[in-house]
């Protein structure tokens, strides 16, 4: 069965939830938008299953390694998603921006591909990829 107007609602609350608690530093939040074997493909490395993405995002917030992206804002457009109502593929366009007193500053314009599975109810990121576009 093709994707529910209430599966795409779904989709793109998982992509605001992503966004939110990897902004925010919180990192069971964004551990928990990943299926329990789900991959994050990142530009700053490669995280298999919720404890490797939890550590991750927890040291996303604090670690020196991470500075640049302190504070910044993950903002995702144009979402795309294809499937039927247990997996989809998912696009969508990314700039993370670091507000500065100067007004900020754009550190990556890029895009997102996702597989995206419906578990007990609740769709979760089976892998997301980030792909910088310059």
């Amino acid at each position: 069965m093709a994707l529910t107007n209430d599966d795409r609602v779904e989709i793109r609350d998982l992509i605001s939830r992503y966004n939110k608690a990897i902004d925010t530093g919180d990192a069971d939040g964004y551990a928990n938008t990943f299926a329990p074997d789900g991959k994050f493909i990142g530009i700053v490395g490669t995280f298999n299953g919720r404890d490797e993405l939890r550590t991750f995002a927890a040291a996303y917030s604090t670690e020196e390694q991470y500075a640049e992206f302190a504070s910044a804002q993950h903002w995702v457009t144009n979402v795309v998603a294809d499937g039927d109502g247990s997996e989809a593929t998912v696009f969508s366009h990314l700039q993370m921006v670091k507000p500065l007193p100067d007004g900020g500053r754009i550190l990556l314009v890029g895009h997102y591909d996702d597989i995206v599975r419906k578990i007990d109810g609740q769709w979760l990121f089976a892998q997301r990829i980030v792909v910088s576009d310059a």
